[in-house]
């Protein structure tokens, strides 16, 4: 999936995680662990089947000998999540391949050129009901060391995460947040200063769960 990997062998994490990507996912009841409740704040739409295609790209890069992803906080002009911490990604366009979306996405946001990036498989679709959108999720990777140049207009910072970070129980949290008038319990992922809610969270929380089958690979014999 995604063409040839960047380099002739990949690390150990990277091809059991592709393997493991072929397998049954964690599901949404994985994601479901992030997910705010109640889940009744009013939608956009009538049906998910009036929903948005998009996607979205969970890179994987070492950064100081550690596997870790990046996160964008999303600029105050964007029409929809303003100010929100997300992984790239967006809507697809017309005859574009989800994969294809989730690549142009990268690379309009964060400046990665698909051609930096192996395509490992695919997470469970998550629609988001308060947007509208219906998100496909894309695991990649890469071993090339990757430049970055955000466009300000849909991206006001950039971020790198850790995979280990993922597996920190003190990292998770609960608050109340407003949302359309109805109070809403909201899970979250505390990376620093970063708190990460929502769909993004309910995406890593599937992460989660997938890459704990595979982060210790390389470090056994």
């Amino acid at each position: 999936m995604g063409g040839k990997s960047p380099i002739a062998v990949a690390p150990r994490f990277i091809t059991a995680l592709e393997t493991r990507l072929a397998l049954r996912l964690p599901g949404v009841e994985a994601q479901t662990r992030m997910a705010p409740e109640p889940r009744t704040v009013p939608s956009l739409i009538k049906s998910e089947d009036e929903a948005t295609p998009s996607a979205v790209l969970i890179l994987l890069f070492r950064d100081g000998g550690e596997w870790s992803f990046f996160l964008t906080k999303r600029s105050k002009s964007v029409e929809y999540h303003p100010g929100q911490l997300s992984l790239p990604g967006g809507a697809q366009e017309k005859d574009e391949s989800l994969e294809a979306t989730a690549l142009r996405e990268t690379e309009e946001e964060i400046g990665i050129a698909p051609k930096a990036v192996a395509l490992l498989g695919e997470l469970t679709t998550l629609f988001i009901p308060v947007s509208g959108f219906r998100v496909y999720p894309f695991v990649g990777w890469s071993n090339e060391p990757l430049k970055t140049t955000i466009d300000h207009s849909e991206v006001s910072e950039l971020h790198t995460i850790t995979v280990s970070a993922l597996f920190d129980e003190s990292l998770i949290g609960r608050e109340t947040r407003t949302i359309r008038g109805v109070e809403v319990d909201v899970p979250y992922f505390h990376f620093g200063e970063l708190k990460v809610w929502g769909a993004t969270a309910a995406i890593l929380s599937e992460c989660r769960a997938l890459f704990a089958d595979c982060f210790d690979m390389e470090n056994t014999l």
